[in-house]
Order: C-alpha cells, then sequence, then structure tokens
C-alpha cells in the first residue's frame, strides 16, 4: 500500500480518488489547494502526488515547483481542465512525471501510478517559461491536452517530428510551436509546401542552385535547407514529394549535409527537420509511393493532430476566439454567438477542420447584422452536418483494398466477381478502419460510420 496524495479545489472529484485509491490498495491523501498540498508532501511524504493546475489558495504549478525542492524524486502528476501548450510545457520544465487533461479517465490513472509507483522520477534542474503558444493552438478536449503534453516533451530537443492530421487541422501551427518553444526559437523557421511547389522547380527551391546549373540559373541562389541555418525547416506535404527528391532527402537526412544544384561542394545541414502530411503514410508505403527508410527516418517522433471533429468540446472556444480576430480584421463588435448557433456549428462535421471553422466564423461576422451571430448568419457552404467526413486513413483502406484487387482478381472470386466482393467487402473495411481511428469506441465509430450502434453490433456479430 502506498500514500497517494490528490490535491484539487473540487470535493468530489478528491472523493472519487480516495474512493478509487482505496478500491486499488492505496492510502489517499486529500487537499484543497496548493499550500496543503505542500504541507502534506513535508509531513506525509506521499509516494505519488496528483495536482490540479489550477486551485484557490496556492495553484498546482506553484506547488509542483515546491514540491520538486522538498521531495525531488517524487513523481508528481498536473491534472488541469484549463491546460494550453504553455501550461503543458511550464509543467514538464518544472519537473512533472506527466500531465493530465480533465475529465481524468480511471484507467489513465491506473496507468499512470503503474508507472510513477514503479519508476521514480529522477532529480531535475528547476526552471520557469513565460513561453506563449500561438493562440490558435486553443483546447480543451482530452486529445488536445494529449497533443500539448507531447509537444512539450518534443520542444526540449531536436529529434526529426512527423506531424500526421487532415488538412486544416493547424499542422504548420503545431510545427511553429515546436519551434518558437524550442532551443532554436530565435533561428529561422522556413515553411515549404511540397504540393504547392512544381515538380521542375522544387529540387532548385529545396536545395538552391549554382549559376548555370540550369538554363534559367542566371545567378547562385540558396535553397530552403541552407536558409533554415540552425533553426527549423518544415516540410509541409512531405508525402508530395517525388521519389527521387525522397531519396535526396534521405541522403541529407543520413549525412547531414547536401550539396546546390550545379555544384559538388558539400553543405552542413544543421537545422531541425519537421516534417508533416495529410496522407497515411503505411499506406503510401505499402502503395509504393513512398519509401519505407525515409518514412522510418522522418517518424522518429511522431504528433498526431486530432481533426475537429474529435474535440467538439472545443469548438466554443475556437469560435469566440475567431469572432475576436474577425472584429478586428473586419472593423465590427460582435459580441457574442447565440446558444442555437453554437448547437449547429457542434453539429457540422467540419471537414476542413479549423481552417474551416475560421472562415465560417469571418463570414458569420461579415454577415451579421445584430450585436450577435445567429445561425441564420452562418453559411456552412458544404454542408455535410448530417454525414461526418469519413477520415482519410478509412479512405484509405479502400483505396488499398481495389488497388490489390485489381493486382490479384484470382485472389478475390476471380475477374468476373470483384465488384460484389469489393459490395461485400467494403462494410468490413469500413468498420475495422472506423474502430481502429476511434481505437475500439463502438459509439464513435458508429457516428462516424453515420449508423446507430446496434446496427454496427448486428455487423459486428454477423463477421464473427
Amino acid at each position: 500500500m502506498s500514500k497517494i496524495l490528490v490535491a484539487d479545489d473540487e470535493r468530489g472529484i478528491c472523493d472519487a480518488f480516495a474512493a478509487f485509491l482505496q478500491g486499488e490498495g492505496h492510502e489517499a491523501l486529500l487537499a484543497s489547494n496548493g499550500k496543503q498540498a505542500v504541507e502534506i508532501v513535508r509531513q506525509q511524504k506521499p509516494a505519488v502526488v496528483f495536482l490540479d493546475a489550477q486551485m484557490p489558495g496556492g495553484d498546482g504549478i506553484s506547488a509542483l515547483e515546491d514540491i520538486r525542492k522538498l521531495a525531488p524524486d517524487t513523481p508528481v502528476i498536473i491534472m488541469t481542465a484549463y491546460g494550453t501548450l504553455a501550461t503543458a510545457r511550464q509543467a514538464i520544465d518544472l519537473g512533472a512525471f506527466d500531465y493530465l487533461g480533465k475529465p481524468v479517465e480511471l484507467k489513465q490513472v491506473r496507468e499512470l501510478l503503474a508507472r510513477a509507483l514503479h519508476k521514480p522520477q529522477p532529480s531535475a534542474s528547476i526552471t520557469t517559461t513565460d513561453e506563449q503558444t500561438d493562440s490558435t493552438l486553443l483546447g480543451q478536449s482530452a486529445v488536445m491536452q494529449e497533443l500539448f503534453k507531447k509537444m512539450a516533451l518534443l520542444s526540449s530537443n531536436d529529434l526529426t517530428v512527423l506531424i500526421t492530421g487532415e488538412s486544416g487541422v493547424g499542422k504548420e501551427l503545431v510545427a511553429r510551436a515546436l519551434h518558437d518553444g524550442g532551443t532554436s526559437a530565435d533561428e529561422p523557421f522556413i515553411a515549404v509546401n511540397c504540393a504547392a511547389i512544381p515538380e521542375n522547380l522544387l529540387e532548385a527551391e529545396l536545395f538552391g542552385n549554382e549559376a548555370g546549373a540550369f538554363t534559367d540559373a542566371k545567378r547562385m541562389r540558396i535553397g530552403r535547407f541552407e536558409a533554415a541555418g540552425n533553426g527549423t525547416l518544415f516540410l509541409d506535404e512531405v508525402s508530395e514529394l517525388p521519389y527521387h527528391l525522397q531519396s535526396k532527402l534521405l541522403r541529407v537526412l543520413q549525412e547531414r549535409s547536401f550539396e546546390r544544384l550545379g555544384s559538388v561542394k558539400s553543405i552542413d545541414f544543421t537545422a531541425r527537420l519537421i516534417a508533416a502530411s495529410n496522407q497515411v503514410l503505411v499506406t503510401e508505403v505499402s502503395a509504393g509511393r513512398f519509401r519505407e527508410d525515409l518514412f522510418h527516418r522522418l517518424n522518429l517522433a511522431s504528433l498526431p493532430v486530432p481533426a475537429l471533429r474529435e474535440r467538439e468540446n472545443d469548438i466554443d472556444l475556437l469560435a469566440g476566439f475567431f469572432v475576436t480576430a474577425a472584429n478586428r480584421e473586419i472593423g465590427k463588435n460582435i459580441t457574442g454567438i447565440e446558444p442555437d448557433t453554437i448547437s449547429k456549428l457542434k453539429s457540422y462535421s467540419w471537414p476542413g477542420n479549423v481552417r474551416e471553422l475560421e472562415n465560417a466564423i469571418k463570414r458569420a461576422v461579415l454577415a451579421a447584422r445584430g450585436p450577435t451571430i445567429t445561425a441564420h448568419d452562418l453559411d456552412l457552404t458544404t454542408a455535410t452536418a448530417a454525414q461526418p467526413a469519413i477520415d482519410c486513413d478509412i479512405r484509405q483502406s479502400l483505396q488499398l483494398q481495389v488497388e490489390k484487387m485489381i493486382d490479384e482478381p484470382e485472389n478475390y472470386g476471380g475477374s468476373g466477381e470483384l465488384y460484389q466482393h469489393l459490395m461485400d467487402a467494403a462494410g468490413s473495411e469500413l468498420i475495422a478502419a472506423a474502430l481502429k481511428h476511434t481505437d475500439g469506441n463502438q459509439v464513435a465509430a458508429a457516428k462516424l460510420l453515420g449508423i446507430n450502434r446496434s446496427t454496427l453490433r448486428k455487423k459486428l456479430i454477423d463477421r464473427s
């Protein structure tokens, strides 16, 4: 049995923790503010501490700093319902063992306890930070809290990072935040959209060229790899790199050097590389469109950015921010959003994600004739609220299935039966991909597919 301290100003949370911990065979020590928590650590020496980040009479972040001085080897887990990337970074920098978003899931608590009790946190120097994340990286949802935690851990090193997620989720914002929170924040941040540059110009754009290297090369020009210096090079939509440039990028990552076009002189590549893709690169590798060795080089650390439909509770927070930004840009004074309008925003599937929400709010601010935005002011032009967008990994799964059937018809009933076989198999493929995407959550999978849970369960029984 171990002593576990829980500090939270909400009595219900403390009582729930106490019942859970006692059921797990531990002794629960409870505090309602940071000062009480520090005193209990001083006197009782708990094995693990759970601290709410925001409490009256002594907040959790301040208490964390004091506890690290008193008991540097005691694992401290910060809990918050209002976390930001800055909060996550501060907690990690101050030596928190982990960072837990609210509402707290007991399964996560059990796993954290197992790690904390068997792997004591080593002593760490205490530092503070006042770094601010980009304001549009907002979110109180559990998936965003998990993203903030991973970003905070990755900001302190120069590992190559692969950011994944659908178009419009904010992958470049994540990359910029990693750069701004890292050791090279004062160095250049160079962003390249690999899909936006014509293929015949892309190599020179990336690596630069000497005068006369090709017909239109009138003078020497440095490329993006060189311009990044000791900062960060961000390759967006890296899956769109032509295959021969994938090979060249792999060599740069292996040798940390490159040459301008038309030159044999080697130039050191000293920047951090961050890549992003809205394609499922594992599928691209399987289809032969992306090099497997390059994928593993890029995927040293992975940051999946959630789609907006996975973070419904963040929509009103984001919408409010975008209203303020649109007021400033357009010169209006919209004071809020009507409740039924918020409901309409939350019922929409947002296939264009945060970018689409930003544009929709800007249009609504422009259209509004009163002091608040009403449902009448909204123009959700793609109108897919009743049919949640299918995630790209589901589309890729079906695409791969079709390609296999065309290439190997003998394995799917013969060339005359492919269409019917695909119709029979599509349901199973969709269900499997949807369950994978939602980590086995049948309610979420059914919502994603646009069917009710009982229908999904029947189909699962039919498959078994």
